[in-house]
């Protein structure tokens, strides 16, 4: 969370429902940085959360230290990350956003 630039997506996962005898899905966010390719000096680091639905609270609580830029896809649940914060901005490039923090 130390990086100046982060990659944040999530995945769906399927999850053990204990009882029902089936899956349900689960989402496992990641955030990667990765300043190789800028000669940055910090090693390639992946960072994982898990949650048991895709609702835009998650995200917010595992950024909300984070100061930089943020690259992800168009999913609204980032937006909230901005909301009553007229300092931050966020912008819309093609299907991914570029969000400072």
């Amino acid at each position: 969370m130390a990086s100046d630039t982060l990659h944040v997506d999530d995945t769906p996962v399927p999850v053990l429902a204990p009882g029902m005898g089936e899956t349900k899905t689960g989402r496992l966010w990641t955030h990667v940085r990765d300043e190789r390719p800028f000669a940055g000096k910090r090693p390639p680091a992946t960072l994982f959360f898990y949650s048991p639905d895709r609702e835009g609270e998650h995200p917010q609580v595992q950024l909300r230290e984070f100061r930089g830029t943020i690259h992800a896809d168009g999913y609204a649940g980032f937006n909230a990350l901005f909301a009553g914060r007229p300092h931050r901005r966020g912008r819309l490039l093609g299907a991914c956003a570029a969000q400072v923090l």
